[in-house]
């Protein structure tokens, strides 16, 4: 009975955790393109929209927006933008890009961001003075941003399975302990 229980729970466990593969599977090279799908078009977030003096925001740019590789010209317009900054402006080998956005330290108020490369956009962004805002901006806004942004995050797939092996283990060593002759 023991032996049963052990190989259900490793097969559920098994399956738990091969079900996120299979989920996010992409399709084989060989596999047929749509040449004009009604797919949506790829995501584009803007990370902080409203922001203090300072601080950074963030505009990503899904895989497939930019060609790969491609460097993307940056234009920024609102009070004195000139003394704004930015980085991130080339895409990915997928297309995918991320900009970091820095205000001028002065600067209360609405930006425009325009990138322009094989695709064009343009993000507002609002910059306000808060209480917590910093009195200087002697920052890079590559390292104030920290890693670039993949999309990634924990699957409560892997959570569940986890805490279904966690489960199943305890049960099997409790059931192990109690079997007599075993001490």
């Amino acid at each position: 009975m023991l032996k049963k229980l052990a190989v259900i729970s490793l097969a559920a466990g098994a399956l738990v955790l091969c079900a996120p593969v299979a989920a996010s599977a992409a399709p084989s090279d060989s596999a047929p393109l749509i040449a004009h799908s009604y797919a949506e078009p790829p995501d584009v977030t803007v990370d902080h929209p409203v922001i203090d003096r300072c601080e950074v925001s963030s505009i990503v740019f899904g895989a497939g927006f930019f060609d790969p590789g491609e460097d993307v010209s940056v234009g920024i317009s609102g009070s004195n933008a000139a003394g704004a900054s930015y980085s991130g402006n080339v895409a990915d080998d997928t297309g995918a890009l991320a900009l970091t956005f820095r205000p001028p330290a002065d600067g209360d108020a609405r930006y425009a961001v325009s990138l322009d490369g094989s695709r064009s956009y343009t993000a507002q962004i609002t910059v306000s003075h808060g209480q917590d805002a910093a009195a200087s901006c002697d920052h890079d806004p590559a390292v104030a941003a920290g890693l670039a942004r993949t999309g990634g995050g924990v699957s409560p797939w892997m959570i569940g399975g986890g805490a279904m092996a966690l489960l199943a283990g305890g049960v099997l060593v409790t059931a192990a302990a109690r079997r007599p002759g075993h001490h």
